[in-house]
């Protein structure tokens, strides 16, 4: 049994470039913000905005100030001449696509052309287009509607852009038919069209489609369409609870696809939860499900930091490591649960498995956080005066940084208003704790060349870590509050910076290594790099990758770099 995910599920351009356009609107603070009807027909996403503070709302002429968006489906012509003469600030989120319809509509029209539109006659785009192409503009459904048509001299033919594809090339071939003259606009978008071909294509090899997204989205709808068409049995679900195990154990391989305005965590989550109805790796056993609980608990940060912090200290030649190592392992997996435990109370919709395990084990994490925080300044009682001074300091900034996540204000304010501050404070924490204070106070309050060059490679070896975990879902980092790189910079220079810090990493290490500044049991840590390159290629290939699959590649990659370091230094001993 097997679950195929199609690689053009979920967010389309359009949808993608309107829901970032409203986060960075929103970080202005130009409120109250509201949407006039819904920005997208997906529930869960609308409802990941409202809790941001974006509302929907159809009068907005009883709003005196704030910011309002139009939705992607177009504004009908009248509407939005109406809606600009109001005292507030218009943000018009049109997709691209749809405006290029509505401005054919409009151009057409006035040329005197009677616009014929394909589409569904109650949908907002097709009410949007129909109000700019005139008063002799027309609906219909299909080519079977063609026949009650009349008074049309110069016809010219549109669609909604999330049409099926044979349907529009049924109606234009049949409109051809009654008027020879006739001129057409290929206006489906090319998402639309991409998805429809996929899923076409593989419904060959498959014996029945699950298709997630809104109970109104249009093109969710076509989807489903289609699959029917295609002779295989087809389930619209809005989640993953909708999922029925009884029917879908039945079949050998399901396909899994969904709309343009599906968010990646929701279909994430059908994708988990019909690897496990299907006796996926998700359900390997009391092994699996131990390593996905110390995962997502944050429990395997305690062996991995000491791993890299006694490797450190052997790379580095310092005898004091096993009380430093210690006292990092602490603070770090502390950090590093706090912060999970309070970005997933933050926001609710994503519902990925993390933050479902983080969510119901809220008071566990939180007391086990405390405890780490409490061994970890114990610790540096009985090493250098300046451990525990640094580590006071750094959770007083922490708890500082953490204010907006505890208060649940958004904007952020402070601290976290810093562009890509949260992996910028994770990198800086692990390489600081782990290679410069304890090698700085091992070499006597001394700054060596060796000390700096390997925390320079702990910081970006960990940084691309960072960089390769976010990549992984940038939407769905910001709709639930994350402040991630990817998210400031974009998709395509964090990829170009993920590579960039693995190079920096590995020509640091390599220069270590040549001019005597690490031992030569450092260069057991070049896995590191090789590991994590290999993990963004897997994870590039893989639709929609599980959280616990994407932080057993990028976590593991590091364990890995420092296990074989550890274990090269303990042979030489």
């Amino acid at each position: 049994m097997s679950v195929i995910t199609a690689h053009t599920a979920g967010f389309c351009w359009g949808v993608r470039r309107a829901v970032d356009m409203v986060l960075a609107e929103l970080k202005k603070g130009n409120d109250p913000y509201a949407v006039y009807g819904e920005l997208v027909h997906n529930p869960q996403v609308l409802r990941a905005l409202e809790e941001r503070g974006v509302s929907i709302c159809m009068t907005p002429e009883n709003m005196n100030m704030g910011t309002l968006f139009l939705r992607t489906h177009g504004t009908t012509l009248e509407r939005r001449k109406r809606l600009k003469s109001l005292p507030l600030k218009i943000r018009d989120l049109t997709c691209p696509r749809v405006g290029r319809a509505l401005a054919i509509a409009r151009k057409k029209s006035m040329e005197g052309y009677d616009v014929i539109i394909l589409g569904d006659p109650s949908h907002q785009e097709v009410r949007s287009i129909l109000s700019y192409g005139g008063e002799r503009a027309r609906v219909i459904s299909g080519p079977d509607e063609i026949s009650a048509l009349s008074g049309i001299s110069r016809p010219y033919l549109l669609s909604q852009t999330t049409q099926n594809t044979e349907t529009f090339e049924k109606t234009k071939n049949a409109l051809r038919e009654k008027y020879p003259n006739l001129e057409y606009a290929f206006t489906i978008c090319n998402s639309t069209n991409l998805r429809q071909d996929e899923l076409r294509k593989m419904c060959d090899v498959v014996d029945c489609v699950v298709v997630v997204g809104g109970r109104n989205s249009a093109n969710t709808a076509r989807l489903v369409e289609i699959a029917r068409e295609e002779g295989l049995p087809s389930y619209h679900i809005e989640t993953h609870e909708e999922l029925d195990a009884a029917e879908l154990k039945e079949y050998e391989n399901v396909l899994l696809t969904a709309g343009a305005s599906t968010p990646s965590w929701s279909i994430r989550k059908v994708r988990e939860k019909l690897l496990e109805m299907q006796g996926g790796t998700l359900r390997a056993g009391k092994i699996w499900k131990l390593l996905q609980n110390a995962i997502f608990g944050n429990f395997h940060v305690l062996p991995l930091t000491f791993v890299l912090g006694t490797a450190g200290a052997c790379i580095l030649n310092s005898a004091n490591w096993l009380i430093p190592a210690m006292a990092a392992s602490f603070f770090l997996y502390g950090v590093h649960t706090v912060t999970s435990v309070l970005e997933s109370g933050y926001s609710h919709p994503s519902r990925l498995r993390r933050q479902e395990f983080t969510r119901s084990h809220r008071r566990l994490l939180t007391v086990s956080a405390i405890l780490a925080f409490a061994c970890s300044l114990s610790l540096s009682v009985f090493l250098n005066p300046l451990w525990p001074a640094v580590l006071g300091v750094m959770l007083a900034l922490f708890l500082v940084y953490s204010i907006p996540l505890i208060r649940k204000v958004y904007p952020f304010r402070g601290l976290r208003t810093l562009p890509g501050s949260r992996d910028l404070m994770f990198a800086g924490a692990w390489s600081f704790l782990l290679a410069f204070l304890p090698g700085y106070i091992s070499a006597g309050a001394a700054i060596t060349p060796g000390i700096v060059i390997w925390a320079a490679v702990l910081f970006f070896l960990f940084l691309s870590r960072c960089l390769l975990a976010d990549l992984v879902d940038l939407q769905g980092d910001a709709l639930m509050g994350m402040d991630t790189i990817p998210i400031h910079a974009g998709r395509s220079l964090s990829v170009r910076l993920f590579w960039l810090c693995l190079l920096l990493a590995t020509v640091l290490l390599a220069a270590g290594i040549a001019m005597g500044y690490l031992t030569g049991s450092a260069a057991a840590f070049f896995p590191g790099p090789l590991f994590l390159a290999a993990g963004y290629l897997i994870l590039g290939r893989t639709p929609f990758p599980s959280e616990l699959f994407k932080r057993v590649i990028a976590d593991g990659s590091l364990f890995a770099a420092g296990f074989f370091s550890l274990l090269i230094c303990i042979v030489e001993w």
